[in-house]
């Protein structure tokens, strides 16, 4: 009898993981290359800092993209977690473009807005790559 509870426990268990797996968003190579444009591009930027002209441009530039990877990602299904760090990402990326809108923007200021988005580009990439494919 143990044999048998054992046995449906087991079965219950594995087909719930298989649900959990249907359920959850696939990976999607578009959105992993997106993210990682990103990241590659903050990281490029972040040194480019000391030229006050092109980090403003770098900067309008980095908040369309993060932009567009917003629209991209909010009509995958089930992929809500992805869709609020999207909206994240942008308002940081935004929000760095809109300083250099109002104000002369320090290049330490310029290193740090784009260190936090290429760490958050990371933290996005790690978890679209590590999804069911």
């Amino acid at each position: 009898m143990k044999q048998v509870v054992l046995s449906l426990l087991m079965l219950t268990l594995s087909g719930c993981a298989v649900v959990d797996a249907y359920l959850m968003t696939h990976y999607d190579p578009n959105e992993y290359k997106t993210i990682t444009e990103i990241r590659a591009e903050a990281q490029q930027f972040k040194n480019q800092c000391d030229d006050a002209v092109t980090s403003q441009v770098n900067s309008a530039k980095l908040a369309t993209d993060t932009q567009y990877f917003v629209l991209y990602s909010e009509h995958i299904p089930k992929n809500n977690n992805m869709i609020s760090a999207s909206k994240d990402l942008h308002d940081i990326a935004q929000g760095l473009a809109d300083q250099y809108s109002k104000a002369k923007v320090s290049p330490a200021f310029c290193k740090i807005k784009f260190s936090s988005i290429e760490t958050s580009a990371d933290r996005m990439q790690t978890v679209i790559a590590g999804r069911p494919r």
